[in-house]
């Protein structure tokens, strides 16, 4: 038999969502976004009705609010967005002849890598990642394009 209990739980929607607390709130801190070199001193964020971001930013020495772009550039973070990697055509050149010998390279390795091709371990970890997709799609697209060459030599040998 299941025990059931009698009273009211501690757990309830309310207390999980915190409505029954008589305490102030916490603020939401401002997360750490080591990639972005625009100095933010202030941000206003709203949600608009169409659910995009609308974001005022206010430095010291603007009236009002910086370009658009600076906004953009300045919500990597909240994007989710990192700094493209722009790979060399050495370190293109030694991570395709890795490729050649292991497409799933351990852990060791990518941080060997890492070290002698002054990467990130994260860095290479994706670009394999990404080596095996790009393969998987141009095999993809060469059986796609064998399979189109045979139905259409079937089609003009029938109407011959």
């Amino acid at each position: 038999m299941a025990d059931h209990r009698s009273g009211p739980s501690a757990f309830t929607i309310a207390s999980i969502l915190g409505l029954g607390r008589t305490e102030p709130r916490s603020t939401i801190s401002i997360p750490y976004r080591p990639w972005t070199d625009v100095p933010i001193t202030q941000n206003c964020h709203a949600v608009t009705a169409d659910g995009s971001l609308d974001v005022m930013v206010e430095e010291e020495n603007s009236p009002i609010t910086t370009p658009v772009e600076n906004c953009r550039r300045s919500l990597n973070w909240y994007i989710g967005r990192r700094p493209r990697t722009a790979f060399s055509s050495l370190q293109i050149e030694i991570l395709e002849s890795v490729f050649q010998v292991n497409s799933y390279p351990g852990i060791d390795l990518r941080e060997e890598l890492a070290e002698k091709l002054n990467l990130d371990e994260d860095r290479i970890q994706i670009w394999f990642q990404n080596r095996r997709a790009k393969l998987k799609r141009s095999h993809r697209e060469s059986q796609f394009l064998m399979v189109k060459k045979v139905i259409t030599g079937l089609q003009s040998r029938d109407q011959q």
